[in-house]
């Protein structure tokens, strides 16, 4: 066991018997304690002990001689401090001849010593070609000038521990770091393998909904996709038996701040964390290609929105998603807007200035262009519609719709009231273009088909309307393409000023008798009388569906009286002609008509 030395050597009769016992040794301490025997026995001094070096530190192993047990238990030195720390770093020999009066001592440790009554301590390196395991002492309760033999016999004892514990696998390091590595390698191996068929798998998937379920397949954990607010869109996978903690959390570039986020329980090491950030760089890959592809595909012609907008929606659950995927909630509150121009001659690309804009300022707006309007579907969580209106009124104030007109819709709570939604902001936008003239101001340019009193109307059919415009007021319609006579839009005016005769006719620049005469003569066509409350709905009803239809362009809009080159009067922001039935604050007390 031992290697060639140079002076003296301990003698055979007292080596055999130590290496005889020290090869009997079976596991590190008996070893460690054979080794500190034997070292009192042959250098005759009062205390001997070993420490191993354990992260950085020399911890005691075993001891002989040692009177007290806090010394036993508390002792631990840093490798390179104190007599011992030294011999570990330097890997060679330290004598002290008088503990008590060594700069070396390290200071913490110095109580432990003095308690023991240590004067003279000697230490030699444990070590194993050129690494060092630990360190054996030699120490003496007075001080003593340790000679050179005292020194070799000791290192010629570490020498023959230090091969014992190597064969004894004490540094375990190597052993340990070999299962280490292989278990690593085959944990990496592993993850290539996952990684390559997470790959394979998600080359021919287009749809983001199941290329999540694989990902979340692959990770062993639920996979969660969230908008930049936090609220979820859509998951995928299970959670295990403990508790869950999220691994990894990265946003997906070009998605507007849509948030992929992986949960796992149990821990990760870096091979692992280093597998599920390369198989969530895969996933985030895909669904920027399945994402592209569904905007050139659908977003880019309109398809997923026409069916949106007009509800031809077949399986509600998987429209939801697909609408998700696309940054679209139609699960929460939201409401349509529609945006078009007040004139012909509008700027070119003003629309699509005003989609950036609302995209910019509005949490959660996706815009589309339908029939040459701007359509927006905006979120309303935490956004109530006043707040809605007061935003879009700034974005126009701002000119960023400079000559542009917003009708709104209803709340949409439900698929179903999307498309409503979206009939009621085309009519509102439509109604608000025929009655807004140069100069009207922002507030006055968005308009909700709940101010105009549409909400309900503007989702029936054409034919609908027209029929029942025709039932309704069918014979003013006539006369007034016959004969110019300007009934209808008298009977509007009329309703809208509260049957105020004086207000009519200063509305529509005619006389007081005139529009008396005007109404008697409505009255005996229609067979009505104005003064009747069911009556007088079903004209304002029938007045609203007449203006929807002019609007809509489904049908050629009734002549215009030669009063009306002037412009419509107009209510709280809005066509007195369109309103139905707003009033005018304030209106004088005239007389109505009987």
């Amino acid at each position: 066991m031992s290697k060639p030395r140079t002076g003296p050597v301990a003698e055979p009769a007292v080596m055999v018997p130590y290496l005889h016992r020290l090869l009997a040794s079976n596991d590190i301490t008996q070893a460690l304690q054979v080794a500190v025997s034997h070292v009192v026995d042959l250098l005759g001094c009062e205390v001997s002990w070993a420490g191993l070096i354990d992260a950085g530190y020399l911890v005691m192993g075993a001891h002989h001689g040692l009177v007290s047990s806090e010394m036993a238990s508390a002792w631990r030195l840093r490798v390179g401090e104190g007599i011992g720390g030294r011999a570990a770093a330097e890997r060679r020999p330290q004598t002290s001849r008088d503990y008590r009066h060594d700069s070396r001592r390290e200071r913490l440790l110095k109580r432990l010593i003095d308690d023991e009554g240590i004067h003279a301590t000697m230490a030699v390196p444990l070590l194993s070609a050129d690494t060092a395991l630990g360190v054996l002492y030699a120490a003496r309760r007075r001080p003593h000038p340790w000679t050179g033999t005292e020194v070799r016999l000791l290192e010629e004892v570490a020498h023959d521990l230090a091969v014992r514990l190597h064969r004894l696998d004490v540094e375990g390091r190597h052993a340990a770091q070999a299962r280490e590595a292989e278990q690593r390698f085959r944990r990496a191996l592993h993850g290539q393998h996952v990684c390559a068929r997470l790959a394979g798998n998600l080359t021919g998937q287009a749809d983001a909904g199941v290329a999540l379920d694989m990902l979340a397949l692959e990770v062993g954990g639920r996979i969660e996709l969230r908008r930049p607010d936090g609220r979820l869109l859509h998951s995928a996978g299970e959670l295990g038996q403990g508790n869950p903690r999220t691994v990894s959390r990265s946003e997906i570039a070009g998605t507007d701040g849509l948030i992929l986020v992986v949960v796992r329980t149990g821990d990760l090491d870096d091979v692992g964390r280093a597998m599920i950030d390369l198989a969530v760089g895969m996933f985030r890959l895909q669904f920027l290609r399945i994402r592209e592809g569904d905007r050139t595909t659908e977003r880019l012609s309109g398809e997923l929105f026409d069916r949106l907008l007009t509800g031809r929606i077949s399986d509600p659950e998987a429209f939801r998603r697909r609408m998700a995927l696309m940054g679209v909630s139609v699960a929460a509150r939201a409401q349509v807007l529609v945006a078009g121009p007040t004139r012909p001659d509008a700027p070119a690309g003003a629309l699509n200035r005003l989609a950036d804009t609302l995209q910019r300022t509005l949490a959660g707006c996706v815009t589309t262009e339908r029939a040459g309007r701007l359509v927006a579907v905006v979120d309303l969580a935490g956004r109530s519609t006043t707040a809605l209106r007061e935003q879009l009124s700034a974005v126009l104030r701002q000119g960023h719709g400079h000559d542009v007109v917003i009708g709104a819709g209803r709340i949409c709570t439900e698929l179903i009231d999307f498309s409503m939604s979206y009939d009621e902001a085309r009519a509102a936008c439509e109604l608000g273009r025929r009655g807004a003239p140069p100069g009207t101001s922002p507030q006055a340019r968005v308009v909700s088909a709940h101010d105009l009193g549409i909400l309900g109307v503007a989702s029936l059919p054409a034919a609908h309307l027209r029929t029942t415009v025709r039932d309704l007021l069918g014979p003013l319609i006539d006369s007034d393409e016959q004969r110019a006579t300007d009934f209808v839009a008298t009977l509007r005016a009329y309703l809208v000023h509260d049957r105020h005769l004086a207000a009519t006719a200063a509305a529509l620049h005619v006389h007081y008798n005139t529009v008396r005469n005007r109404i008697a003569r409505i009255e005996t066509l229609l067979g009505i009388d104005v003064r009747d409350v069911d009556d007088r709905f079903r004209l304002e009803t029938a007045l609203r569906m007449h203006a929807l239809t002019h609007a809509l362009g489904y049908t050629a809009p009734a002549p215009l009286s030669r009063h009306d080159s002037a412009g419509p009067p107009r209510c709280h922001g809005a066509p007195c002609g369109e309103v139905g039935h707003a009033r005018h604050a304030g209106a004088p007390s005239e007389k109505r008509a009987p």
